[in-house]
């Protein structure tokens, strides 16, 4: 199962209404607990900074993904939000993902595109063991 939302992202978007925010759009697109590994990508689309905004040949190439931000410090706080808040679909949220990637981009529009995607169907098997000599 594939769970794909978007989160606009105003200026000044807090903690809260973001949890608020993700809250929703996942229960509105997965009512029941996810009991499965899961396998998490975040696409953080950051306000353009003026310099790149002004030049049109910057902000093209920064829409494409060519110029990307590089502050490590504003996606950790978010990504911590954003496993707090798909505790409403998934009980062990941060236990669960097994696969994460997170990736920085600039955009005209801010915002945050979550995709959830399940591993597995929730069978335990034991792996294959192989023997090498």
């Amino acid at each position: 199962m594939v769970i794909h939302f978007i989160i606009e992202a105003e200026f000044l978007l807090t903690k809260d209404t973001l949890i608020k925010r993700i809250r929703a759009a996942a229960k509105a697109q997965c009512p029941h607990k996810i009991k499965d590994a899961l396998s998490l990508e975040i696409r953080l689309f950051d306000d353009m900074p003026l310099d790149i905004a002004d030049c049109q040949i910057k902000r093209t190439y920064a829409e494409k993904g060519l110029i990307r931000p590089v502050n490590v410090s504003i996606f950790q706080p978010r990504l911590h939000h954003i496993q707090e808040a798909l505790h409403s679909i998934a009980d062990r949220a941060p236990l669960q993902i097994v696969d994460l990637r997170v990736s920085q981009f600039y955009s005209m529009r801010p915002r945050i595109e979550i995709i959830l995607n399940t591993i597995g169907d929730g069978t335990k098997s034991s792996p294959i063991k192989e023997t090498s000599i």
